[in-house]
């Protein structure tokens, strides 16, 4: 083993990571999630992070994640056994205990759910996830394009009841969300039962310590935008800002030190992702989508426009519980299953529709997904089309 673990200290890093890669409103109101996490860790102690390759490939293993509402998780808080239960359903359909967990998504409040069972259950967690993002729908991920059966699925409600649901993926989807809302809001589920083995084709490597790397970032950060508001009185840059976007109050700390506190942040993102930074500037237009998709999926759907200061282009995003589309003066620039995600100039924190107002300052940045998503059956599954808008990505020009 590699030594490397994840402990009380790590969980900030962890909570900021897990907002920046849960694109829009995904990583709303999670904060609570790292209190928790921080008192199971306190009283099980580290969680030891392992890539697939250092376990043995019979491993039994299993992904956890959360559905539902993270609000009413915030008012219903797990009680910390739920894995437990989980673990006992599994097993006896497995014929096997678990050898360690692996998380469904590594962003959002299910960046800390798995490391909060690996700890209740004393396992290790593979340093990988299903999806590289968030999506949606709990089969949005690459474990399904590999062949693996969502199913059977365990399931424990904020009421300590259990269920174990064994049906197709899509299936399973539907009727475990009926439940959720008649549960009291979420379910944590265990799925994807399989063999380590397995996921050296199906899982995205590398995911947990991709998060924990750029939240980091984040909280390194963190300083400049509590500083930059102190001296301005204001988001530096949003609203009535008294000067203009990409510089810094002419004569402030940030033109002494060169570079405006968001732009450093952009460096460092871009370096650390990969992301490219199709825009920033005043958000001039916001409310509900005039774009209809033909598939309604959980959120309502919504539309902003940025008015991108550098290049004068209007940047549209759609969001139908996540941002999908990005059109620069109409044209199509990015989508998913690309994460498109939006940083708050003013707080360095990243943000979404639901938390803008017009007159806000902010950056427009497009992570790529991992290579499987961009195959065809990839696409048909997390790309545009999945959301029910009949476009093409733009990388699929020229195909």
């Amino acid at each position: 083993m590699t030594g490397r673990s994840i402990t009380v200290a790590d969980v900030p890093a962890l909570l900021a990571g897990a907002e920046f890669f849960s694109t829009n409103a995904a990583g709303e109101g999670i904060e609570f999630a790292g209190f928790w996490l921080e008192d199971i860790l306190a009283r099980t102690g580290p969680v030891e992070l392992v890539t697939a390759d250092e376990l043995d490939p019979d491993t039994p293993c299993a992904a956890v994640g959360a559905m539902g509402s993270t609000v009413a998780m915030a008012e219903l808080p797990p009680s910390g056994e739920e894995p437990l239960v989980l673990a006992r359903s599994l097993a006896g359909r497995f014929g096997a205990p678990l050898g360690a967990i692996m998380p469904l998504n590594a962003a959002s409040v299910n960046a800390l759910q798995p490391v909060a069972a690996a700890a209740v259950l004393g396992l290790p967690l593979i340093d990988c996830d299903g999806m590289g993002r968030v999506f949606p729908l709990i089969h949005q991920t690459t474990y399904e394009l590999a062949g693996l059966s969502l199913s059977p699925l365990a399931a424990v409600s904020a009421g300590n009841d259990s269920l174990l649901l064994d049906t197709g993926s899509a299936r399973a989807e539907q009727i475990a969300r009926s439940i959720t809302q008649a549960a009291g809001g979420w379910l944590l589920c265990g799925m994807y039962p399989t063999r380590v083995g397995r996921l050296r084709e199906a899982a995205i490597h590398g995911s947990v310590s991709r998060t924990l790397k750029v939240g980091r970032l984040l909280r390194e950060h963190a300083s400049d935008g509590a500083t930059a508001q102190a001296l301005a009185g204001d988001p530096p840059w949003g609203g009535a800002s008294p000067w203009p976007a990409h510089a810094g109050p002419g004569d402030g700390e940030w033109s002494r030190r060169g570079t405006a506190p968001h732009e450093r942040l952009l460096r460092d993102l871009t370096a650390a992702t990969g992301a490219t930074v199709l825009g920033g500037g005043r958000v001039v237009e916001l409310g509900p989508s005039p774009r209809q998709a033909g598939i309604v999926y959980p959120g309502n759907p919504m539309s902003m426009v940025v008015h991108d200061h550098d290049s004068g282009r209007l940047i549209r995003l759609e969001a139908h519980n996540e941002l999908v589309l990005a059109l620069a003066d109409g044209a199509l620039t990015a989508a998913v299953p690309d994460l498109l995600c939006l940083l708050d100039r003013g707080t360095l924190r990243m943000t979404g529709p639901e938390r803008l107002t017009v007159g806000d300052q902010v950056d427009v940045l497009c992570v790529p997904a991992a290579p499987v998503w961009h195959s065809v059956h990839g696409l048909g599954l997390g790309g545009p089309g999945a959301f029910g808008f009949p476009l093409r990505h733009p990388r699929q020009e020229g195909r």
